[in-house]
């Protein structure tokens, strides 16, 4: 297996120094927030160092593929503003190209068919088409990236209004224009916001957690805790596995943690009343006195 050096893309809209994040989760630009969270956690599964036949150069590989690519662009698109400021440069890049009608270098034929006879609905098609085989392989992931950013590139040059995101948790591009009307239409990105170096693990934990499996989500939480001790959602998600554990005591104190780095934590501020109340103890019935009719020594 080839090793990629650089994880980088040179075609398509990479190849104008723009980072294709729908391209590297196999995504149209249509996209909603849902859909974007649910591809995240299905590549997350498949790049998890874990996966049964793997040799050790193999899951080296896997884990750089899911940080240096799918977890940066996962972290922008998740993000309403970070997602809306990127689609209004995408915008501007297309209206800037379009001015100066120039034509897209394009390698590959089933983006060449597009360009040819550009349609929404088709380039939705051919993005789900080749997707599917986009990590099938730790061999392929490059190649079907490059072709799905030279589909997006050409999305953008071809059509006269453009659709990305949509649905109420999705930021409409038009809303995010630069103050500065002179800026440029090829300015670079904004910057990457925070990750913790946990997140693979939390990702995971939280599709365990959807699907109930407690025993597995508490593995990967134990794993983020070493490796992320500061961060309060792997002790709130902690004490949500444990509740459901039916250790109230534990769980509470791990709600307790959550709150201690930070008191805003939601899972913690939920359910901690919860597990407080579980694991009060029973209230004493009141002393019966002595004596007919309840008269007697007190």
């Amino acid at each position: 297996m080839g090793k990629p050096e650089n994880f980088k893309i040179n075609k398509g809209l990479a190849s104008y120094g723009i980072s294709d994040h729908y391209a590297i989760l196999g995504l149209p630009m249509t996209t909603d927030a849902a859909q974007i969270r649910k591809k995240f956690l299905k590549l997350a599964k498949i790049l998890h160092p874990d996966v049964f036949g793997r040799t050790p150069e193999e899951k080296e590989t896997a884990t750089k593929y899911f940080s240096k690519m799918v977890s940066p662009a996962y972290q922008l698109l998740n993000s309403d503003r970070e997602r809306g400021e990127y689609l209004a440069t995408l915008r501007m890049f297309a209206q800037n190209k379009k001015q100066k009608e120039e034509l897209p270098t394009l390698s590959s034929e089933i983006a060449q068919k597009l360009y040819r006879i550009p349609h929404e609905i088709t380039y939705k098609q051919y993005v789900e088409q080749i997707a599917p085989k986009q990590y099938e392989t730790l061999d392929s992931i490059l190649e079907y990236t490059a072709t799905l950013s030279e589909l997006n590139l050409v999305y953008l040059l071809t059509q006269t209004s453009l659709t990305f995101t949509s649905g109420s948790s999705a930021a409409s591009a038009s809303e995010f224009q630069p103050n500065n009307a002179t800026a440029s239409a090829e300015a670079t990105p904004a910057a990457k916001p925070a990750q913790s170096p946990a997140l693979r693990n939390l990702n995971m934990a939280e599709l365990f957690i959807s699907k109930k499996q407690w025993t597995d989500a508490l593995k990967e939480l134990l794993s983020a805790e070493k490796i992320d001790p500061n961060n309060a959602k792997v002790y709130a998600l902690k004490g949500l596995v444990q509740m459901n554990q039916n250790a109230a005591a534990i769980a509470k104190a791990s709600f307790q943690k959550a709150l201690k780095l930070d008191p805003k934590e939601p899972t913690a501020l939920k359910y901690i009343n919860q597990v407080s109340a579980a694991t009060k103890p029973p209230e004493k019935p009141p002393e019966k006195k002595g004596g007919l009719f309840g008269w007697g020594k007190k």
